[in-house]
């Protein structure tokens, strides 16, 4: 079986697109797991959020770049959409996550900002650039 670059490029959209899911739906199960013993509203947000950090920012932009950097129509419209869905997800989660690590976040204001610099903000500004990226893309430039 051969292929061409153009189903190549939608292959590894699509993987790259499942993988940020995945990540998103390992923190929905760390959560109900960890709703299954002794647990607080923010050990289950912290459990929930725990998948959310530079991984998956850098995930989310090598998607973005993967689709705008490909000739036009080399990736599904459906493709595309679900990209700027998911990178909005992946700012939005990230927003919540430094948030999370500042308020409910465990150790001293530096620990807690160091946290959320590490994780959280990595993915707000991964993220938002994605979905800035995929947002303002202009085809025919």
């Amino acid at each position: 079986m051969s292929l061409s670059r153009d189903e190549a490029r939608e292959v590894a959209a699509v993987a790259i697109g499942l993988t940020i899911a995945l990540r998103w739906i390992a923190g929905v199960f760390q959560a109900i797991d960890e709703i299954g013993g002794q647990w607080t509203v923010r050990s289950v947000l912290g459990r929930f959020l725990a998948p959310v950090g530079a991984t998956m920012g850098m995930l989310t932009l090598a998607l973005a770049l993967l689709i705008v950097l490909s000739p036009t129509g080399s990736i599904e419209k459906r493709t595309f959409t679900f990209a700027e869905w998911l990178a909005a997800a992946c700012a939005g989660l990230g927003v919540v996550s430094v948030l999370n690590s500042l308020v409910f976040g465990f150790g001293s204001a530096i620990g807690r900002i160091w946290f959320a610099a590490l994780n959280g903000f990595a993915a707000v500004i991964l993220g938002a650039a994605a979905w800035w990226i995929l947002s303002n893309f202009e085809s025919r430039r």
